[in-house]
Parts: C-alpha cells; structure tokens; sequence
C-alpha cells in the first residue's frame, strides 16, 4: 500500500513539472494579434456589493473610455446596505449610459455573485458581454483594446488583471502571483487548452451564456469566470487571450492578510470542484498541491531531523533537493518567458520571494479551501 502511494505521489510531481513545461512552451509562442476593426455594441457588466468607496472612481473610468462604438454600463447592486445603490441612480440621471440594476432581478436559483450577474446579463442590450469589478482601475483604452482583440470568431476572451508595485511583502507576493497566473493562463490559452479566466476582466458573447447559464455551477462561491469557462469549453468555444498591455486592468492592492487570504480561498474553491468540469485541470491542479506539500513536508522533517523513506522524496536523497532545483528553474524561465509577453518588469530578488513563499501558501490555501463556507462572498455564505 506505501509502495502505491508513493508511486501515485511520484506521478503528480512529474505531471507537476510536464505541465510547467508546457506553459512555457505556449509562452514562446506568439498569440493572434490581429486586430478587429468593427466596432462591436458591448454592453458593460459590474457586479457591486457595498461599493460606495470604489464606486465613483470606477464610473468615472467607465465614463472616461475613449471607444467610440454603442456601449452601455450595467452596474448590478448586489443587496447592498451602504450608499451603492444612490451612487448608482446619481451616476444614472447625469448619463444614461449608466443604469441601475437590483440582483433581486437575478435567477433565484442562484446565489452569490452569479445571480448578481445574471440579473445584469437579463437587462444587456448587446451580444458582447465585458465584465470587471468595482475595485478595478481601468484604463481610458480597456473597452477599445478588448474590442480589438474580440474577433468575429471569438467567443470568450480571457483578459489580465494587475496590481501596483508596493513594498508591503504581501502585495508584493500578490504581484508576482498574478503574474504567474496570466503566465500559465496565456501558454495554455494558446496551446489551445484554456485553463482561466478571472472577472475582473474577461468578456464573452451573450448567445453563449444564454445556451450555458450558471446553473450547473450554482452552489460555487463564485464560478463567474474559470468554472464558467470550463462550462463553455465543453461546447466547442473559441477562446483568445488579450495580451495587449492596453486592455489589463488594476485590481485591488492587498496590503492585509487576512483579505488576501479570503480572496485567494474563494480561487481555490474553484480549483477544488474542478473534478466535474475538467478532469485534466483538475488532476494538474492537484499536482501543484502534492508538490508544494512535499516540498513542505519533507523540509519540516529535514529542520526536525525525522527519518522518512519515500524513494523520491526523503531527507538523505537527492531527489527531493532535485525536484526543489527543477521546480525553481523551470517556474523562473515561465516567470521570465511569460513577463516579456505580457509586458511585464521583472525583478528576480522579488520573484524568489515569492518561490519560497508559494510553497506554503498553496498547501494553506488548498486546505483552507475546505472552509470558504464560513467566509463567503462578502458577507453571504
């Protein structure tokens, strides 16, 4: 029984490290860059729950975007006890581009931020759907680069989110983490092989929702964008991946633990169901857990000096510093890789900030994914 086990841990490690290659690989490749010409009608998606401090901020860069094509701006509230709702209607009678939506227009069947966004869906004039949250800075070119990237035969279109250089340790991992994620989102994307989206910047055409919903992911604490993603994917979609610097929107800076933490369990919440979804992302997804727990583990029993015996993994073999070795070269050339695309600044004293701290942050976030019950979608559980 040891002997299967080990064997079975054997197999995640080399899927672990299969998969960082192949994000390399689709890294060094060139996506479409094409532009579309057509001004496509885009109807604005944003879902917003006790906003007030964020909101006037995002309205005006949602007023302030130069595309010249029909677009409207949904802003769902989402049952909001704060002045959401009256800065919303103020925003609405100065611009009727700008209209108030209540969730309670939403599918009753869902809950949490989806049945926010249906309600928005339900009253959207246009087919093309772009959607971001309230605490994202936009740039004047967002809805303009995302059109451009929006093609005749696009049908999801992944976008980037993200975040300010900052000294805190915390927003600095935060960087160098959602770089890493863009990183394998855009390799994977174009290998074909789409792995996530995020909703703070992400459209697809309202045909597609309508056909596919959020039914099936009802009972997520969100969904809204790699669950949903997966959904579409098993209806042959075509899917693109906006690498264009213009398009990439601000999210929140975290500076306090205790909101990063919640944001990050709701992520690997998703992660966790994947098994009905996408089994191959899935069982990648697992692999990262089981390396980074290794690592972990075997490094405890070194510092405490414990014996152990898995073949590839224990204190006196070299696999175990081999695999530390290939894990950290093979995640600083994806770093270096995906960076150059998507136009990053790379700092390497800050990335390895981030390898040594990633280890026990995924191993946390993936069994504190386990309690996101007890935490929710900003206050609803």
């Amino acid at each position: 029984m040891f002997l299967i086990l080990s064997n079975i841990l054997f197999i995640l490690v080399i899927i672990y490290f299969a998969s960082l290659l192949l994000y390399i690989i689709g890294n060094l490749k060139n996506g479409d860059r094409t532009k579309n010409q057509i001004l496509n009608q885009i109807s604005v998606i944003v879902a917003v729950k006790n906003g007030q401090k964020s909101l006037p901020h995002l309205l005006n860069n949602l007023l302030s975007q130069n595309y010249k094509g029909n677009v409207e701006f949904i802003i769902v509230d989402d049952q909001s006890v704060d002045n959401t709702k009256k800065i919303i209607k103020d925003f609405s009678l100065k611009n009727n581009k700008i209209k108030y939506v209540s969730s309670d227009q939403g599918d009753q069947r869902l809950s949490y931020k989806k049945k926010a966004i249906d309600a928005g869906i339900k009253q959207a004039k246009y087919n093309i759907l772009l959607f971001t949250d309230v605490d994202c800075k936009l740039p004047n070119t967002w809805i303009k680069t995302m059109n451009e990237n929006f093609h005749n035969d696009t049908d999801f279109l992944i976008g980037v989110a993200k975040t300010d250089t900052s000294n805190n340790i915390i927003s600095c991992f935060q960087k160098i983490d959602l770089q890493m994620l863009f990183c394998v989102a855009r390799g994977m994307t174009i290998m074909n092989f789409p792995f996530a989206s995020i909703g703070q910047n992400q459209a697809y055409r309202k045909e597609i929702y309508n056909e596919i919903g959020f039914l099936d992911i009802s009972d997520s604490i969100q969904g809204d964008d790699t669950l949903f993603l997966q959904l579409c994917l098993k209806n042959n979609i075509k899917v693109n991946f906006n690498d264009d610097r213009n398009s990439f929107v601000n999210s929140r800076t975290e500076n306090d633990l205790i909101p990063f933490i919640k944001q990050r369990m709701r992520w690997a919440a998703d992660l966790k169901v994947l098994w009905n979804y996408n089994k191959i992302l899935f069982i990648v997804s697992l692999s990262t857990f089981i390396t980074n727990f290794l690592i972990l583990f075997f490094t405890f029993n070194i510092i405490f000096m414990i014996e152990q015996s898995f073949y590839f993994a224990a204190p006196k073999s070299p696999h175990f510093y081999v695999i530390i070795f290939m894990k950290l070269v093979l995640e600083l050339i994806l770093y270096k890789v995906g960076s150059i695309n998507l136009s990053y600044n790379i700092n390497i004293f800050n990335f390895l900030k981030w390898f040594l701290l990633e280890i026990p942050y995924v191993v946390f976030m993936g069994l504190g994914s386990f309690f996101i019950k007890y935490i929710g979608w900003k206050g609803q559980k």
